[in-house]
């Protein structure tokens, strides 16, 4: 038998994953719903372009106006005038799934440079600071270091920013 090259962790971790994604979409589709639908007065799944703006707002997300002209331009390209609920959750839903996504990666990098990695994610974090850290300042009772010895693929006692943020995420 010849496994499909991913570990049952890593499946299980992807699965996770997507499940968490899947609670997210489902909690940001139903905030859009309910804004659409307060300016969709007809109930017919369709809005007019300038009532975007006050979409967006009581869902409590902030866009520049530029922001909200290119939005609204990739969802009514013939720009009708007329928004259509499928569309509009279709743009919303990828844009906050990257954004959140994105905060995670960003502080991950945050961590990563205080602990001595560069704001690129070049460069690597000690294992010893790390473990020094983790034990002292944060007073954690993990095996911190066994998760190094793992992540570390080198051995080289030096953490790599995908090192880093894979033992980091290993815990969350």
């Amino acid at each position: 038998f010849i496994s499909g090259g991913m570990s049952d962790s890593e499946d299980e971790e992807q699965q996770a994953d997507v499940k968490d994604e899947l609670e997210l979409a489902k909690e940001i589709e139903e905030k859009c719903w309910e804004a659409f639908l307060a300016f969709d007065k007809e109930g017919i799944g369709m809005i007019n372009s300038g009532e975007v703006k006050f979409v967006l707002e009581m869902m409590g997300l902030k866009v520049s106006q530029s922001e909200m002209f290119k939005m609204i331009s990739e969802i009514d390209p013939n720009n009708s005038g007329s928004i259509m609920y499928g569309d509009f959750k279709t743009l919303i839903l990828d844009r906050e799934i990257q954004r959140l996504k994105g905060s995670d990666e960003s502080e991950l990098l945050d961590a990563f440079v205080a602990m001595g990695g560069k704001a690129d994610g070049e460069g690597c974090v000690d294992a010893k600071k790390l473990i020094s850290t983790i034990k002292q300042e944060f007073e954690m009772t993990i095996d911190i270091e066994k998760l190094i010895e793992d992540i570390d693929e080198d051995g080289s006692g030096e953490i790599e920013f995908d090192e880093f943020k894979a033992l980091l995420q290993s815990e969350s």
